[in-house]
């Protein structure tokens, strides 16, 4: 199985002395097994990009993750995912200036998803679906530990 989904992700970050929110692009990949056909094993990763203010010039960065996910097909068109793994917050490739070593810093944690799904097109191996996705993670940055959660609206085409 393989996925892309493309959306919009309304993020709440915590920082030490900081609390904000954004909305901005959203972005998420699987790629897997159907252990049968109802339930799938997958390598999920997660995109959410948000607006970075506290260094020396606002950026733009992703507050995101790589998960290991079980997805069940509950009927024909419904589905549930839900992962732990890996929580990110990393640099985004269009907004980074490579002489500011600060900018290509990528930092790590622990993170957890979960979405639901309805596939409101198929034909024989392809779907296209409408997902809601909620992900949580803890990671810790160069000015401490940052919590946060984002839930994202995406549209995702998958390959069976």
């Amino acid at each position: 199985m393989f996925s892309f989904a493309t959306g919009i992700a309304n993020s709440h970050q915590k920082f030490p002395n900081h609390r904000q929110q954004n909305t901005d692009l959203a972005l998420n990949w699987k790629i897997g097994y159907m252990v049968n056909p109802k339930l799938a094993l997958l390598l999920n990763g997660c995109v959410s990009i948000y607006d970075y203010s506290l260094s020396d010039r606002p950026r733009k960065r992703d507050f995101g993750g790589i998960f290991l996910s079980i997805q069940y097909h509950f009927s024909e068109k419904f589905w549930l995912l839900g992962g732990v793994g890996l929580g990110t917050d990393a640099m985004v490739f269009y907004d980074i200036k490579p002489d500011n070593e600060g900018e290509l810093k990528f930092y790590t944690g622990v993170g957890c998803i979960t979405s639901v799904g309805y596939e409101i097109y198929k034909r024989k191996n392809f779907v296209v679906d409408l997902q809601a996705r909620l992900n949580y993670s803890n990671v810790n940055v160069s000015v401490g530990k940052l919590q946060g959660f984002n839930y994202s609206l995406l549209i995702g085409i998958n390959f069976y």
